[in-house]
């Protein structure tokens, strides 16, 4: 079974190498067309737009694969700012200062926090927000920890504005142009699930990385279980204390998809056989060092051409009459040899 999967990582990542280009490109429509989907259901404050959805989407995700990834979350938060100035131009600006905020702050630095930042609240729809630290935390370093408490609070600001967009439908107006940004502010602020969440991502974050920098064996498979562990002690224990309301069938659900997901990814990014551990020592003219290798699972695909080759034999006359006739003459005349 190890040796069929690793024969099939070992194609995957040769296919993807010799076709980086198309698949990347693929990959951006596919995800792009995710991104736009997720944005058009959570916030349908645009008539206009509804109607011509489904071919807009295919038409902004087939630009987004061949342009660069910044330029697609911005078209993404674009498209979020425009839908929800339908509800709010106030809730739409203070949605953009946030982000503006945050991008000054940190984003600008590296764009794998911008992909953080935006994957928490993308995935929260699918409860698969748990994958976001406890995935990152394989890859990258502690640095990232603001990102992913910046999208806790990215996903319940939208959750605000959600929220606020339903209720001004069934609502008077009032006339009060700061209602909407009054009720945003008061909805992040006396939220506790949102504290919880941003405390809970941060300290699986933070396990993860630290027990997959371990020097004993499966770290990295130690280092994904605490962390799912975490996540889920963390909100079972804000739910107890807090009530922050939260389905237990979903979490188990989110959680074990997560984990999932995160070992997948761990067995691409590195297999190692630890039955082969080797514990090494040498020392120079100032240091004693001490070296544990551990070697990776690979294997060597060749591919096999089978190319079969039939002998053909071609059938020589044999006249025997003649050979014996042949052979009595030089007998009987041995002066002719």
């Amino acid at each position: 079974m190890m040796m069929a999967l690793l024969v099939m990582k070992t194609r995957l990542k040769d296919i993807y190498e010799r076709h980086y280009k198309v698949i990347r490109s693929i990959l951006k429509i596919l995800v792009s067309a995710g991104l736009f989907t997720v944005v058009f259901y959570n916030l349908p404050f645009r008539p206009e737009l509804r109607e011509y959805e489904v071919p807009l989407v295919i038409m902004v995700a087939l630009v987004c694969g061949f342009i660069p990834d910044m330029a697609v979350m911005c078209l993404v938060a674009a498209l979020a700012i425009y839908e929800i100035s339908g509800i709010s131009v106030i809730a739409a600006f203070a949605f953009f200062s946030v982000l503006a905020i945050y991008f000054l702050l940190f984003g600008r630095y590296t764009k794998t926090q911008s992909y953080i930042v935006l994957l928490i609240p993308v995935l929260g729809v699918f409860n698969l927000s748990y994958a976001v630290p406890v995935v990152a935390a394989l890859f990258l370093s502690p640095a990232m920890i603001p990102a992913c408490v910046f999208g806790v609070l990215l996903q319940y600001v939208l959750f605000g504005i959600k929220q606020y967009g339903i209720i001004s439908q069934s609502a008077v107006d009032t006339g009060n142009t700061m209602e909407s940004l009054q009720y945003m502010v008061d909805f992040v602020i006396q939220n506790r699930g949102m504290l919880i969440y941003m405390g809970t991502f941060a300290l699986a974050y933070l396990l993860v990385f630290v027990i997959r920098k371990g020097r004993y064996n499966y770290a990295s498979h130690v280092g994904i279980f605490v962390g799912i562990m975490t996540c889920m002690a963390g909100v079972i224990l804000g739910d107890i204390f807090y009530s922050i309301q939260t389905d237990t069938n979903k979490l188990l659900i989110g959680l074990a998809v997560t984990a999932l997901l995160a070992y997948v990814i761990q067995f691409f990014r590195m297999s190692l056989d630890y039955t082969g551990v080797r514990k090494l020592q040498f020392e120079d003219d100032e240091y004693f060092y001490y070296v544990k290798a551990v070697p990776k699972l690979k294997v060597a695909v060749v591919d096999k051409t089978v190319t079969r080759i039939e002998e053909v034999m071609e059938e020589e006359k044999f006249d025997f009459k003649e050979e014996i006739v042949k052979v009595l003459e030089e007998d009987m005349n041995p002066d002719n040899k």
